[in-house]
């Protein structure tokens, strides 16, 4: 696998960095509980930049995406079994 070029990397910083900013914005912006979806998908963006850029996770081996899907999968059981405890209990 050949290494990106130094060109990829300040791009992908200059648009996390715009990312940044926008995270930055909406948060004097008024959107009511939309504001926390915008976050999400923001971070969601930046997380999927980190991993395709500087992890190389597209040029990658399947066995390698599989342990990507398979972090994926536990980090979603481990949110959805803390939401459905958090919206269970009594209040």
């Amino acid at each position: 696998m050949k290494p990106s070029s130094a060109a990829t990397y300040v791009r992908t910083w200059i648009g996390l960095l715009g990312l940044l900013a926008l995270t930055c914005a909406s948060a004097f912006v008024p959107m009511g509980r939309l504001n926390t979806v915008v976050n999400v998908a923001i971070a969601a963006l930046k997380a999927l930049i980190v991993v395709f850029v500087f992890m190389h996770l597209r040029k990658d081996r399947p066995t390698v995406w599989l342990a990507a899907i398979a972090g994926l999968a536990w980090l979603s059981l481990l949110v959805g079994m803390s939401l459905a405890d958090y919206l269970i209990r009594s209040r």
